[in-house]
């Protein structure tokens, strides 16, 4: 019996909407609570190289067994196990996974998920790095419905996989289908009002430049090596009446060394309230991988 997903959505939308506000941030905190106890068990797996989903090291993979840590290829993953993987775990279980351990090399910019750098027309487009690997995500509207049963009649994803740049698995190598629940929250991001995004530790770049651009340029601080900075600022002074002053940019920039904080910071609030206007462009780093695009065919 086909599951009807679009109405299980629109029930649990309905079911949301008759919380009172104090169930409501009941509910938001013991989610934020469930979240926050799985991250932590992640973190203290990973640091010693090991899976807190198996409890195994990362090295170690059992063939009736199949576990997210094998994409981290430091066992004998092939590149045929994939299709072990996918018949396990959902592509929101997988993407969460490769999320949290590009997070933990480099918070949000070892994701790109941005909207705007997707080939236009994607159901999801994104490219995760870590350490020397890539994966990469790509679902047309076309593959979500399954092609119309033409050749393959279920809704799946295409998956990518680079290592040290080199060729793992590519995007036309298998049909992955999504599962019971990644077909469920699709249908639940629909409803108004509900947001399906990966929570504060698997976010990538789309959710860092959603943040308000005044508390991104107070809080950011100069990155020690251009590798490691998330994003990039380039700021413009114009003063109104006379020209500015050589030696004041130079005092910003001292500062900014003296105190961590940004150049851009430091002269927003110098100038604040004066005729001297300061506007800051904040834009992702140039070391954010590029999302990989996905060339479709088209079947005779």
């Amino acid at each position: 019996m086909a599951i009807d997903f679009k109405a299980a959505a629109a029930r649990a939308s309905a079911h949301f909407e008759r919380f009172t506000d104090a169930e409501r941030e009941e509910w938001q905190a013991e989610d934020d609570r469930g979240h926050h106890e799985q991250h932590e068990r992640f973190k203290a797996a990973y640091a010693l190289d090991q899976c807190y989903l198996c409890q195994k090291d990362f090295k170690t993979l059992s063939r009736d067994e199949p576990c997210l840590h094998w994409l981290l290829r430091r066992g004998k993953f092939k590149n045929k196990d994939i299709l072990l993987i996918a018949s396990k775990y959902g592509y929101r279980q997988i993407s969460a996974y490769l999320r949290w351990c590009a997070n933990s090399e480099r918070v949000l910019a070892n994701i790109n998920d941005l909207v705007e750098e997707a080939p236009e027309g994607k159901v999801l487009s994104s490219t995760i790095r870590w350490k020397n690997i890539e994966w990469s995500f790509d679902c047309s509207k076309n593959d979500f419905i399954g092609h119309n049963g033409a050749h393959t009649n279920f809704p799946h994803y295409h998956f990518q996989m680079r290592i040290d740049g080199r060729q793992f698995i590519n995007f036309n190598d298998y049909h992955l289908p999504f599962s019971d629940s990644d077909l469920f929250f699709f249908e639940l991001d629909k409803q108004q009002g509900i947001n399906m995004d990966y929570g504060t530790h698997g976010a990538g770049m789309q959710a860092a430049m959603q943040f308000d651009p005044n508390d991104l340029i107070d809080s950011l601080s100069p990155a020690d090596d251009e590798e490691d900075a998330a994003f990039g600022l380039s700021t413009m002074v114009m003063a109104h009446d006379k020209p500015m002053k050589g030696e004041d940019i130079y005092a910003a920039i001292q500062e900014a060394k003296a105190t961590g904080r940004s150049i851009a910071s430091i002269l927003h609030e110098k100038y604040a309230g004066t005729d001297v206007a300061v506007q800051t462009i904040i834009s992702p780093s140039d070391t954010v991988p590029p999302i990989t695009p996905r060339t479709e065919h088209t079947r005779r």
